[in-house]
């Protein structure tokens, strides 16, 4: 029982030497464990399958690291708190009347090339070099985003499926994830970590890590590469045991977070589509002008809602008679902080009383049962409808929209309530004179926090590319080469392209988060009533 305990099982301790080690050896061990069980030495509830790499949190980076060991050889684990894959990314299937729309309520797209974005006196670089690799490389097909060729993010892409609909960012994770458990990965999710130990050897030596999960089990491994958000990270260290509780990890404490909120509303008559002719474009309502001189800052009015969205953000399918078109309208993006000059404070502090507290997941489906929900859909459907007035007016469509009600809609908060994320996106502290931390710095200093502890960091949150998925893929990629995980040398990910992960230069002028949101203080001069933006056929073109 003390051998299977302090890591016997693995082979890491007394059958191999090193991460790198014979599978052979490990068979052997996991052979041994189960005869242990067998006999009543060890019991299997208690400490589990061991594994060569153990990878708790299922977002992209840890469905990347899983895909990439398991490729190599290497027996992984995989522990997921939710009960889904992909953390901050999360595609809702099977959403609206007909259930045959997907609603990005996470993350959601990404740069196949740099885009560049001025805003202002700034000049951003958009670079995702590794999703767009990965993305390629599992052969899956994409879109682009905003059809408008004279918008910024019309360089930025989507997952769409063979038809060309939207198929959700979420597919290159699940894929990921398939493709490791061909190669022998083993993915549990409701698994919560709880904790992390170091294994002892008969003498007392270090000899690998225990995962400790709230049911109790015990799963020995050799390493741990943790894909978890800021604070879930950080607080699962200080709860596990030994050096790994005793030692503070600096380098996770740099970022600091901050909310995002998704609103998505559903119409069976897409009419800022099929009358207005809006497809594409950033839009966002405004406040009356107040009658007191007085009054508190960032605190939203009671009318209207706050809308904050995109006309092209939304799955649309035009499949009605005439070819009009049904879908979802993303109604807001952003933080509580308004992103839009002149647009409405407080978003979040509006929206917040409409869902849970605390919660396992930030998505809520909203319908026209709970008086909440429907109270919601009401002052949603007004501050639509007051906002595109003039342009209804003008063809004769307002008393027509006003009279239609939304079906439905979802609302994602990614927030301080959400179990297991507690934070939308993460930014770096500021250094001593006010200036940003150069590019890279972070993901370097927090990819390996525990000095010589086998335990490695991967997220968003210290990535070279924070608030996308590719700052979490390019520190799982460090990680695997700081344990020796190598494959043959591939056309899609060669040194050239590693280099460009993390090279300061290669990197400078990646914003600090999603640029959407980043436009308050930037001035950028976008008209804050909506136009009617017909898209050319060509630019419509996949």
């Amino acid at each position: 029982r003390a051998l299977v305990r302090r890591g016997f099982a693995d082979g890491g301790g007394f059958f191999r030497t090193s991460f790198a080690g014979s599978t052979t050896m490990a068979s052997v061990a996991a052979a041994l464990a189960a005869a242990l069980v067998a006999s009543g030495i060890a019991s299997a509830s208690s400490y589990g399958a061991a594994c060569d790499l153990g990878v708790v949190g299922a977002g992209a980076g840890g469905a990347y690291a899983a895909w990439r060991a398991a490729t190599a050889g290497r027996s992984v684990c995989v522990f997921e708190r939710a009960a889904r894959p992909g953390g901050r990314i999360h595609s809702m299937h099977g959403q609206g009347p007909k259930k045959d729309l997907v609603v990005e309520a996470g993350g959601y797209r990404f740069a196949p090339k740099p885009v560049v974005q001025h805003m202002g006196k700034i000049t951003w670089r958009i670079d995702t070099p590794l999703t767009a690799a990965i993305i390629k490389e599992l052969q899956l097909p994409t879109a682009i985003y905003n059809p408008n060729a004279s918008e910024w993010d019309h360089g930025m892409h989507k997952i769409v499926d063979d038809k060309g609909q939207d198929a959700g960012y979420l597919t290159f994770i699940e894929r990921m994830l398939e493709l490791a458990k061909g190669r022998g990965a083993t993915v549990q999710y409701g698994a919560y970590v709880v904790g992390l130990d170091v294994a002892r050897d008969e003498n007392g030596h270090s000899n690998g890590l225990v995962i400790r999960l709230d049911t109790g089990d015990e799963i020995p491994v050799s390493s741990v590469f943790l894909n978890l958000p800021q604070r879930p990270l950080i607080e699962l260290l200080r709860q596990s045991g030994g050096p790994i509780g005793d030692t503070f990890p600096k380098p996770l404490y740099t970022p600091v977070s901050f909310p995002i909120m998704k609103l998505y509303v559903h119409y069976d008559d897409a009419w800022w589509r099929n009358d207005l002719g809006l497809v594409s474009g950033p839009f966002w309502n405004q406040e009356p002008v107040p009658k007191v001189a007085e009054r508190p800052s960032g605190v939203p009015m009671e009318r209207p809602a706050p809308l904050q969205g995109q006309y092209h953000d939304g799955n649309i399918k035009c499949d009605l008679p005439g070819g009009r078109c049904r879908g979802f309208l993303q109604a807001y993006y952003g933080s509580d902080q308004a992103e839009q000059v002149n647009s409405i404070q407080g978003a979040l502090k509006y929206y917040t009383p409409y869902v849970d507290s605390i919660s396992k997941d930030s998505a809520v489906e909203i319908g026209q049962v709970a008086p909440h929900h429907r109270e919601l859909l009401e002052l949603v459907h007004a501050a639509l409808v007051d906002l595109h007035r003039p342009a209804l007016d003008s063809v004769n469509a307002t008393a027509k929209v006003e009279a239609m009600r939304p079906t439905g809609a979802v609302l994602s908060i990614w927030g301080e309530g959400v179990a297991g994320m507690n934070a939308g996106c993460h930014t770096p502290k500021r250094g001593p004179s006010g200036e940003q931390p150069p590019p890279g710095e972070l993901s370097k200093a927090a990819l390996e926090p525990l000095p010589g502890l086998p335990i490695y960091v991967g997220n968003e949150a210290f990535g070279p590319m924070m608030c996308f998925a590719e700052g979490s893929l390019a520190m799982a990629e460090a990680a695997l080469r700081r344990m020796n995980v190598t494959l043959p040398p591939s056309p899609w990910l060669n040194e050239e392209l590693f280099a460009r992960l993390f090279d300061p230069e290669a990197i400078a002028g990646r914003p600090p988060t999603d640029p959407f949101l980043e436009r308050t203080n930037l001035a950028l001069g976008a008209l804050s009533k909506p136009m009617p933006r017909k898209v050319p056929a060509a630019d419509l073109q996949i």
